[in-house]
């Protein structure tokens, strides 16, 4: 019988009998229709769900690691420093969020949790400040009509060597990016160095980052964007980190209204040009949201300062999107 080349052909052979198949889905804690739709790429298990089904597994203990880690690159390496962290979101932490989600104002409560979640990982994860940056990366809403063409990087908080406001640096991100690729694919993705990041995503590098995990924010079948990590250590993401970091990744839930979620089958992301090019852009955007409202006025429309940002960033993604295309075009004409 032919080798199996992926961890979730070894799963589809092990569980073609409908008991084992059961045994297993009870060892791991999921439904056994879950292992089949893995097993048919069908969907993605979360991190705290592999280590339970290598332990079901024991015959096939070794393999099963090595091909998870083709698809997860060193998942399963232990960092001697994880024990320098606890591995569990504190109880007084969740109830912190809840009491924010409940009594904090419609118009704040998106920016007061994902802040105090932001800042709860960087204390959490980085106590000894060695370099993290921690980053949301929302869904850009779509036209009527239309799909998900981006993320715009909304939150952000950061440990040296980033820049303290980091929270202020806006940046559109499509396809081409990490963050993209996690919430197109609706699981988390990790890359432990940066040899393993220049062969994955080259078109996104930092001299800063050794190894970073993005983590969809998701509610059943739709997504809000991305948690996004990045630490100055290799092989920092090990397992119980991937475990620690989707339970915030959960709780980001709570920061976003009904309205902020897309279906998965609703993103397209395209392509966003390189960071550097974007912030020419950018920074006009306060001089055009100004602009937007001054010809309202004139109008004699009534127009809110929110709806004025909201129509200007559109305004952006499409130029960005546009001069993108007029990017690639030049390259092939080269």
């Amino acid at each position: 019988m032919e080798e199996p080349q992926t961890w979730r052909q070894l799963l589809g052979r092990v569980t073609g009998d409908p008991q084992e198949r059961q045994r297993i889905a009870d060892a791991v804690g999921v439904s056994a229709v879950t292992l089949v739709r893995w097993a048919m790429h069908k969907s993605n298990p979360r991190p705290d769900n592999l280590r339970p089904l290598v332990d079901a597994l024991p015959q096939y203990r070794k393999q099963l690691v090595e091909l998870i880690e083709e698809e997860y690159p060193h998942i399963f390496v232990r960092n001697s420093e994880t024990k320098d962290i606890s591995l569990e979101i504190p109880s007084a932490f969740y109830a912190r969020v809840l009491s924010a989600h409940t009594t904090t104002s419609i118009l704040l409560r998106e920016s007061t949790i994902c802040t105090l979640i932001l800042q709860q990982i960087l204390e959490h994860c980085d106590p000894q400040f060695k370099g993290m940056a921690i980053i949301i990366a929302q869904c850009m809403p779509p036209a009527p009509g239309q799909k998900v063409r981006s993320l715009r990087r909304t939150f952000g908080r950061a440990s040296p060597p980033w820049n303290s406001h980091i929270e202020y640096h806006t940046q559109f991100l499509g396809a081409e990016s990490q963050a993209g690729y996690a919430v197109m694919a609706g699981h988390f993705i990790v890359v432990q160095s940066r040899e393993e990041r220049m062969r994955t995503f080259p078109s996104h590098q930092s001299e800063e980052i050794e190894s970073y995990a993005m983590f969809p924010i998701l509610l059943a079948d739709q997504t809000a964007g991305c948690l996004c990590v990045a630490s100055t250590q290799q092989h920092y993401f090990t397992l119980e980190r991937l475990d620690l970091l989707q339970r915030y990744a959960d709780l980001l839930v709570l920061a976003f209204e009904p309205d902020k979620f897309y279906a998965l089958d609703n993103i397209a992301l395209g392509i966003m040009p390189d960071r550097r090019i974007q912030q020419p852009l950018i920074a006009s955007f306060q001089q055009r949201v100004t602009q937007v409202m001054i010809q309202a006025s004139r109008r004699e429309q009534r127009l809110t300062r929110p709806q004025a940002e909201t129509l200007v960033w559109h305004e952006l993604e499409e130029e960005l999107l546009a001069l993108q295309l007029r990017l690639h075009a030049g390259d092939k004409k080269d």
